[in-house]
């Protein structure tokens, strides 16, 4: 009973049910998956792993047959104490991936800061751009605003080098939910059309434990602003803490966990490592809730 009463109650929120990419739009009434395709030698969970042109298509092609709706190729590491990447060796390693997977009709997210890559990116196919700096770098926010492209802001305090330090908020809810919005008018001031961002609260960008905890929590509050929601919390160390799972790879079934929990808070997209885990638990839930609204 208690499962049936919480489904209706979610069905009454105010949601996003549409996400405007640069050529298509993404229907989000049911939970999309973005799997995670790591073109680097030094990702915290599988740098290395996918560092050429070639094993990414392939780990991409994997991904989107274990049920996929995005793929998210990222040619920088953000892990924290991170070294920076130039632009010329970033570009070198996404622009080819995302050229073969987006002529093949996937749907391609970017994940980069650097407004060169943001513009290539979108060259050579991207329907989205994904930046943990929510567009702050020299140049990156005109060039998102203007892209046409679908676009993930995200919040983080500091930067991946410095970010874990010691983090600080009064109120972490209230301070990422204004910036997000202050960020979303910024990009509107610019000619970004309404419908295309989607807010990501940084779950592991500067933050502490009990802080990421308190943002999955409240994720029902940021998915009642009306925008498109991510989540995306996969195999980070604060999984590890809470688990004492310390390997990042091995951190499949609290990540499956955290991502359940966001969707059922209204969550409609989430970034995974583990796509064929997440789908699966995602089908478990989409069938009890539509038995429960039946």
């Amino acid at each position: 009973m208690p499962a049936v009463l919480f489904f209706f109650r979610i069905e009454k929120m105010t949601l996003a049910t549409e996400w405007k990419l640069r050529t298509r739009v993404l229907d989000i009434t049911t939970p999309r998956i973005m799997g995670i395709v790591n073109v680097t030698p030094d990702s915290f969970s599988d740098g290395g792993l996918h560092a050429t042109k070639t094993e990414a298509v392939a780990f991409a092609h994997r991904l989107v047959e274990e049920g996929a709706d995005i793929i998210d190729v990222g040619g920088e590491s953000t892990r924290p104490g991170a070294a920076d990447v130039s632009p010329e060796e970033e570009l070198d390693r996404v622009v080819g991936v995302v050229e073969t997977l987006a002529r093949e009709g996937i749907t391609v997210s970017v994940d980069t800061s650097k407004a060169v890559v943001m513009q290539e990116a979108v060259k050579a196919g991207a329907e989205i751009l994904n930046d943990i700096r929510a567009f702050r770098e020299p140049g990156a926010d005109v060039t998102a605003a203007n892209s046409g492209a679908g676009l993930i802001a995200m919040h983080m305090q500091g930067t991946p080098r410095t970010m874990q330090a010691a983090p600080h908020y009064e109120d972490v809810v209230r301070e990422v939910e204004a910036f997000l919005l202050k960020q979303e008018a910024h990009l509107l001031s610019l000619g970004a059309e309404a419908g295309k961002i989607c807010f990501d609260p940084g779950f592991g960008f500067g933050k502490t434990v009990e802080q990421n905890f308190q943002l999955l929590a409240a994720t029902e509050r940021f998915a009642q602003l009306g925008r498109p929601y991510l989540m995306a919390l996969s195999r980070k160390s604060s999984i590890g803490a809470v688990t004492g799972v310390k390997n990042a790879a091995e951190r499949v079934v609290g990540s499956v966990t955290g991502a359940l929990l966001a969707v059922e808070r209204g969550a409609q997209l989430v970034r995974v490592h583990d796509v064929k885990a997440t789908r699966e638990a995602l089908d478990v839930w989409l069938a009890t809730k539509n038995v429960a609204a039946a």
